[in-house]
């Protein structure tokens, strides 16, 4: 083996174990949003479609809730910052959620268990505020009551 080999051989490895070492440094803090509100205080599903699918599909249900959205962004004012909407996994199953916003955030889409960026950029102001419309999207045949959901906003610190 060449000395050009034996050099790519030991830099390649040593090189994605920088890049690895430095993304997986990013630290996600929960975000502060206890100043947001909900405009309608509970979201009232309703089936998607008038009769039950036959093909195996799923019955889905759907509801909508609008939200005024504000996080307190005072721990990283000045900096630059990548704001994500996370849906933790949680009963009745897989929740699916969509949103359109008013502008200052990204509308999304994302399902329960994952999380996806909804700002990314220099942090100006102590709070962000933003409406978004949310739309719920859950199995019916899992549906047997009444229950929670929570999301939360995350801020990825290097």
């Amino acid at each position: 083996m060449n000395t050009v080999h034996l050099r790519f051989a030991f830099f390649l490895p040593l090189a994605l174990t920088i890049i690895w070492a430095s993304a997986a440094q990013a630290k996600s803090i929960t975000i502060d949003d206890s100043a947001s509100q909900a405009i309608e205080p509970s979201v009232s599903m309703h089936w998607k479609t008038a009769a039950p699918s036959r093909s195996g599909g799923g019955n889905p249900m759907v509801g909508t809730m609008t939200i005024r959205v504000r996080i307190n962004l005072t721990p990283w004012l000045r900096h630059s910052g990548r704001i994500y909407l996370s849906l933790p996994a949680q009963a009745p199953g897989p929740i699916g959620l969509s949103w359109i916003t008013q502008g200052r955030l990204l509308p999304g889409q994302l399902q329960s268990g994952s999380r996806v960026l909804v700002y990314a950029g220099r942090i100006t102001t102590p709070f962000m505020e933003d409406t978004l419309t949310f739309q719920f999207t859950v199995d019916g045949s899992l549906m047997r009551r009444a229950v929670p959901v929570t999301y939360h906003f995350e801020m990825d610190e290097d």
